[in-house]
């Protein structure tokens, strides 16, 4: 299978290429509130480094939330044009699952991402990455009883908690695209929106 994937939902920006089934090149960086300028330039560099016809590609994966706001806006805006010029279906990937594809345990754990004020995203996955629970997104004075706190992995909680500290990637988008795919793949990009999910869905 070959596919393009775009990170965008934290403050990571990458693209990740997989020819064959394999991840064969990553382009990203940590950069905060950049990716709009950033993340043609990292996309046309993979591009050009494997001269790759976008119309043999199966699809392009996109890192769908919960995250950013604008990171996903971006991020889910770029792949569509992107999509839709070419004829390819789109592969949205949830972000926590993305995230939690990053993450070694040998049980079940959860993947914490930092939204804003004391609003945390959660998501509960069994060792073999797969999801247990919903993504929520729920105040952390209400979250950190209910946590085993030495089995989560966290992206900017630390001023909560000192859990491991692990980072969003492309290339585990990609890989996530690549094993969902049939289940995934949607084949009209504009139907799309971002998994942002609501206020009025924080969980108490």
């Amino acid at each position: 299978m070959n596919l393009l994937a775009f990170e965008t939902a934290t403050d990571v920006c990458g693209v990740a290429l997989m020819l064959e089934n394999e991840v064969v090149t990553l382009n990203e960086g940590n950069i905060p509130r950049q990716h709009a300028q950033r993340l043609p330039a990292l996309y046309q560099s993979i591009v050009d480094e494997y001269n790759i016809n976008l119309s043999d590609l199966d699809g392009i994966a996109v890192s769908i939330g919960p995250g950013s706001f604008t990171g996903l806006r971006i991020g889910l805006s770029y792949s569509k044009g992107l999509a839709y010029s070419h004829g390819l279906p789109i592969v949205p990937v949830p972000t926590l699952q993305g995230i939690a594809e990053g993450c070694d345990s040998d049980n079940d754990f959860r993947v914490l991402l930092f939204s804003h004020r004391d609003l945390i995203y959660h998501q509960k996955f069994n060792q073999g990455k797969s999801p247990i629970t919903k993504a929520s997104i729920t105040r952390w004075d209400d979250l950190k009883n209910n946590l085993d706190q030495s089995n989560i992995f966290q992206i900017n909680c630390e001023k909560f908690f000192d859990g491991q500290v692990v980072s969003a990637s492309a290339k585990h988008i990609v890989k996530c695209a690549r094993d969902h795919y049939e289940e995934w793949a949607q084949s009209d990009p504009f139907k799309l929106v971002p998994n942002y999910i609501a206020q009025f869905e924080i969980n108490k």
